[in-house]
């Protein structure tokens, strides 16, 4: 009963978590501000077309005066207005698309499906056009605006696979052939140059090409000149809109290294070109003519400066059209050719759509009751926005533009410091709310640790329980008056009742905590240790090398046998493996048929003994996973036969093992390691599981060693500790003992991941680990193949413990609370340090180590069943239809039956 409380506690902590850090803040409820055509204002352009050249960094295209790509470098150089855009880390194609077409950074809930999916709705220009958009490209671009809010107007997308196309150019030519279709029946319409739309050109081709080569080799330079397409289309928007109402755009969505990587905020990945030319463009002096270059490279020095989020503002102020509504960017001025009044009115207009978004959370703020007793955003009032209003009408009344500018701007930076004010307005509250909970499920374990099985608990009816709750009515009341969110509501409520709940599992006359110094040590050491292999793996190899020497410490002070040295070899063997480990690359297919001639061998050289029908099954379950292997590294369709096949064999290595016929807990150790290294070997894709292998060959030798010390120590009439009856040992042995295992398990688990190369690559979530089980990216199925093959070590390790550890058996739950304890700890230390901004790589392994030091603890106690399940003694001749065959029992150490 206790571990499903550990599950609800874990899953309310990822709660906070979530809540917290990655709680999205895009504002909704708004609506969008009026155009410029019913302010009486003509927008210098009818049409916006964007060529985005995915991947493209400014280096790349500003390099020795536009070099890198000649066709376009007059065009650039006479008519174009050229610069640089900032943008935010992560350098991701979302992201960037985010920047660009809604006006501002990504959110921080995109973190919670890798920057591949909308968290909320947002809006785009791309759907504020007042005639239609149509957009051409990758489909996993350009599903990112398939859910935007209805703007009265079609967005027409027109989308291509990877496997549409085997080369670049066949691409380009399918962009063209399907511009100049549309193009065609817009020209054949009586009005169809009339139309004020928008239209994006999605290039990915610069963006395969830097990924798998440097953006300084000869394919890289080779993809950015090939831009005749760009001139194409240039030349067929300008043949069929003759009247000069056209403004193009040439940007990108974020750069890359020099290694072709992206996703961080080095300059090369933030600094991405843009180059506007046509109707509305203010034409400057060439950056390039009569300047001194930077270095030899050739890049220029004049060049515009805006922030990438500032492109949304100014494309929709070109075509006439306000800001989309979730926009957080300023207008840029003097890039427009118009007049200061249309100037003005576009600023204008980017400040009553960043006030709407301030008024709409201002409004939400101010249905509380108390309002006025609780802190606020003094500067910022409807009052004020109201002032701000009167005040610009009056300038522009008296034609004071520059002074309306001002005004404006003011109030657009007052109005986002306005948003990012009541934004993180309840961090701290729920902050308090969390680490509350932590210090409440703290004492419940401490004392469900102290008190005995038999002891009386604490009375629910007690003065500290009605105090608390009297406390939660107010807390209730308080949340209520001011309008609090109902899941914000929820989670400042929950501290209370976990303390009321952690209170009463105190004994009635026992302490709340039993051995604090050992305890401390335990867990202070451990943690340590954990935080320290998050940022330098190599450590984990030095705690797994002092952990099994210590736990096997008294074997070296016996004769060593020919067993010890071998032992002794494969700790030194997985040490050294982990402190140096080798890169074999993610995909190797002959370390993965070497890893299939292991778990059969290795059974072999080791003598052991299973039925014939075992090693037929599992050498068939192998040879039937490399051939699906096969037929996926041939890019061939599976049978759906072959892989409902492998379900039943997984299902099979995992039921057969309680019915087997095995007699000794060794020898069900044996098949348990046996079947589970074949379902691990189907899920692998490299070396991993022969690692595996050797890691739990390990442990099973480390107490044959144990075993053989004992034996030598029986015969010397020396007491070894693991004999000692548990009742006794003293509490603080207990403590210790139970301590001994859990870190065990954790040093066991957190080595098994490494080793095998899970944790250094848990950011991305590989469906290749299922590749003989699914055809599809059935995200449910995958998870289930990935968390299995994560468990499937820590499950072989924690048998072996429960068949020969006698204190293992009889105190599972001590040896669990111990685990909590040290994994809350590290879950605690790690909630202050969650990273939900900057590079990619720096949010995801934040996320990363939020889930893994949460969900193991999770994993472990609901996986903890299944080794009890798997050594319990139920004899195949148990089955209903052969029930008329005698029993076969199963013998445990210290135990007649099992």
């Amino acid at each position: 009963m206790w571990k499903l409380s550990a599950l609800l506690v874990h899953i309310l902590l990822l709660g906070f978590l979530t809540l917290i850090y990655y709680k999205t803040s895009i504002i909704n409820g708004m609506r969008p501000q009026a155009a410029h055509r019913h302010l009486g204002l003509e927008p210098p352009a009818d049409r916006l077309v964007i060529f985005l050249i995915d991947g493209l960094r400014a280096e790349s295209l500003f390099r020795q005066n536009l070099s890198a790509v000649p066709q376009l470098k007059n065009m650039f150089l006479d008519r174009g207005l050229m610069g640089i855009s900032r943008g935010h880390a992560p350098t991701e194609t979302r992201p960037g698309h985010i920047a660009i077409f809604g006006g501002f950074d990504e959110d921080a809930a995109s973190a919670m499906t890798n920057f591949k999916s909308n968290p909320t709705v947002f809006d785009t220009v791309l759907n504020r056009t007042s005639g239609a958009t149509w957009a051409w490209g990758a489909k996993s671009v350009l599903q990112f605006f398939k859910l935007l809010p209805d703007g009265g107007v079609p967005i027409n997308l027109d989308m291509h696979t990877p496997l549409d196309f085997t080369e670049s150019y066949q691409r380009q030519q399918w962009t063209y052939d399907k511009v100049r279709k549309l193009l065609d029946n817009l020209e054949s319409e009586p009005a169809g140059n009339k139309l004020s739309a928008v239209f994006l050109v999605d290039f990915e081709n610069i963006h395969g090409v830097g990924n798998a080569s440097k953006t300084n080799s000869k394919e890289f330079l080779k993809a950015i000149d090939n831009t005749e397409t760009v001139v194409k289309l240039y030349d067929l928007f300008e043949h069929i809109f003759e009247d000069s109402r056209t403004v193009y755009l040439l940007t990108s969505d974020h750069g890359m290294t020099d290694k072709g990587t992206h996703g961080g905020d080095s300059q090369f990945e933030i600094e991405t070109p843009f180059v506007f030319w046509g109707a509305g463009i203010k034409r400057v002096e060439s950056p390039t003519s009569g300047v001194q270059l930077v270095n030899s490279d050739g890049f220029p020095m004049q060049l515009q400066k805006l922030k990438q989020t500032q492109l949304a503002p100014l494309m929709s102020a070109l075509i006439g059209l306000p800001p989309p509504m979730n926009n957080r960017a300023m207008l840029p001025l003097g890039l427009m050719n118009v007049t200061v009044k249309y100037e003005a009115y576009s600023l204008h207009l980017n400040a009553l759509q960043v006030l709407a978004q301030a008024e709409r959370v201002l409004e939400l703020k101010q249905r509380s009751q108390i309002y006025s007793w609780l802190p606020r955003f003094e500067r910022l009032d409807r009052r004020r926005i109201q002032q701000y209003k009167e005040q610009f009408h009056k300038q522009m009344q008296l034609g004071c533009c520059d002074e309306a500018i001002i005004c404006s701007q003011e109030m657009i930076h007052l109005a986002l410091e306005c948003i990012e004010y009541y934004r993180v307005y309840y961090r701290i509250p729920l902050a308090v709310a969390c680490l509350a909970t932590y210090l409440g499920w703290f004492y419940y374990l401490l004392a469900k640790q102290t008190r005995s099985m038999s002891a009386p608990k604490q009375n629910w009816i007690s003065p500290t329980n009605i105090m608390l709750l009297l406390l939660e009515i107010v807390v209730l009341l308080a949340c209520y008056l001011d309008r609090v969110p109902c899941c914000i509501s929820f989670y400042l409520l929950v501290p209370l009742p976990a303390w009321m709940f952690a209170l009463q599992q105190r004994g009635m006359n026992s302490g709340c905590v039993r051995a604090p110094i050992i305890q401390l040590a335990w867990i202070g050491g451990t943690v340590v240790l954990l935080i320290g292999t998050y940022f330098f793996q190599q450590l984990i190899s030095l705690g797994f090398l002092i952990m099994v020497c210590a736990n096997n410490g008294r074997a070296f002070t016996r004769a060593p046998r020919l067993r010890f040295w071998l032992w002794l070899a494969l700790v030194a063997l997985l040490t050294g493996f982990t402190v140096k480990r080798p890169d074999f690359g993610h995909n190797s297919p002959y370390l993965l048929c070497l890893s299939m001639l292991v778990t059969m061998l290795r059974p072999l050289l080791l003598s052991e003994r299973h039925a014939c029908r075992v090693w037929l099954i599992n050498g068939a379950a192998l040879l039937l996973g490399a051939y699906q292997v096969h037929q996926r590294l041939c890019k061939k369709e599976l049978c759906p036969v072959l892989q409902v096949i492998a379900w039943g064999y997984v299902c099979y290595a995992l039921i057969s093992i309680p019915y087997s016929d095995t007699k000794t807990p060794r020898h069900r150790v044996q098949l348990i390691l046996f079947n589970l290294s074949t379902i691990y070997t189907l899920t692998s894709l490299s070396y991993e599981s022969m690692f595996m292998q050797l890691l739990c060959t390990e442990f099973l030798l480390g107490v044959q060693v144990h075993e053989d010390y004992k034996q030598s120590a029986v015969e010397d009439s020396e007491e070894d500790d693991e004999q000692t009856p548990d009742k006794s040992l003293t509490p603080e042995g207990h403590i210790n003992r139970s301590y001994r295992y859990a870190v065990l398990i954790l040093i066991y688990a957190y080595f098994s991941m490494i080793g095998t190369g899970m944790l250094p690559n848990i950011n991305s979530l590989d469906a290749s680990v299922a590749r003989i089980f699914v055809s599809d990216c059935s995200m449910i199925l995958i998870g289930f193949i990935y968390v299995l093959k994560l468990m499937i070590p820590i499950i072989i390790i924690m048998s072996s413990m429960y068949a020969f550890c006698a204190h293992a058996r009889q105190n599972l739950c001590g040896i669990f609370i111990c685990i909590f304890l040290i994994c809350d700890v590290l879950c605690l230390y790690f909630f202050f340090f969650v990273r939900n901004s900057g590079s990619w790589r720096n949010i995801r392994d934040s996320l990363s180590q939020q889930l893994i030091v949460h969900g193991l603890p999770m994993l472990l106690a609901i996986f903890s069943w299944l080794p009890k399940q798997l050594l319990s003694a139920i004899p195949l001749t148990m089955l209903p239809m052969l029930r008329w065959k005698s029993a076969i029992h199963l013998e445990q150490p210290g135990q007649s039956q099992a």
